[in-house]
């Protein structure tokens, strides 16, 4: 079954696919005023918990697969997941601070995996005051596969195509159809894709 959840009641515009009201199980949580809730009818939801709070712009387009994924946006930002993708097994995407975090279609993400444009705590530098891990936008691009215990922080843009190797922390930019793995994350091979 699923719940949604309004603080304030009509100070949102929630638009739920009909089919996901009927069919999806897990909670929407919907806080403050000026979020923009968009979530078209999933192929498959075994549960999902999506929490929002205020001015928050989330996206999520049509034949997506769920199955224990939390999702929080607690800052004015922009989430996009585009269509076809799947996540297996618990996962969690947030965002902390203003960012914009965009998932193209057709990607795929194993299970203990997080997605996070900030790291919520701050570290300075003790002289200049200086924030050394600002928060920053993420872009995974269409068809790309995030192995089970990956991590994509802020900062990171993986092109297209590509494959992030089980473990893996990425937070920089990597070309279209990229074998990425390894602390730090580097390219093992080019000119690869993969297939479902």
């Amino acid at each position: 079954m699923l719940e949604i959840l309004e603080q304030n009641q009509g100070a949102n515009e929630i638009h739920i696919a009909p089919e996901f009201r009927q069919n999806g199980n897990g909670r929407l949580w919907i806080g403050g005023v000026g979020n923009v809730v968009r979530f078209e009818a999933p192929k498959y939801c075994g549960n999902i918990y999506l929490e929002v709070m205020g001015g928050a712009n989330v996206e999520i387009e049509k034949d997506c697969v769920f199955h224990g994924q939390s999702i929080h946006i607690l800052a004015p930002g922009n989430l996009r997941i585009g269509s076809g993708c799947g996540f297996n097994g618990h996962s969690i995407i947030q965002m902390h601070e203003v960012a914009s975090i965009q998932i193209g279609e057709n990607s795929l993400f194993g299970g203990d995996t997080m997605v996070s444009s900030s790291h919520v705590h701050k570290i300075l530098d003790r002289r200049t005051g200086e924030r050394l891990n600002p928060p920053g936008d993420i872009y995974v691009g269409q068809h790309v596969w995030v192995s089970a215990g990956a991590s994509v922080w802020c900062g990171a843009h993986i092109g297209a195509n590509s494959v992030v190797g089980r473990g893996t922390y990425v937070s920089k930019s990597f070309p279209p159809n990229s074998l990425i793995a390894g602390n730090p994350a580097r390219v093992i091979r080019d000119g690869i894709t993969w297939e479902f």
